[in-house]
């Protein structure tokens, strides 16, 4: 469940769905085993400077966006 912002750093609480960005990451412990997808929500200031990215062990990572990567703001939340 998600409940706060994914950031360390800001923490803001999780309260709407109308600010931020909710990311649905599939992740998979073993081939074997069926995928899980897990939710990661980044607070409006924080998912306009980053965004969540998962490393090839699993781990998940914060990460700064591309200054031309960055789309206008639409006020819709997706996932990816």
């Amino acid at each position: 469940m998600v409940s706060q912002c994914f950031n360390p750093e800001c923490r803001a609480p999780f309260l709407y769905l109308r600010e931020g960005r909710l990311i649905a990451l599939r992740r998979r412990a073993k081939p074997a085993i069926a995928e899980r997808v897990e939710f990661f929500w980044l607070c409006g200031e924080c998912s306009n400077r980053m965004t969540v990215k998962m490393k090839l062990q699993g781990a998940m990572s914060l990460i700064a966006r591309a200054e031309d990567a960055l789309p206008a703001h639409s006020g819709k939340l997706r996932a990816v």
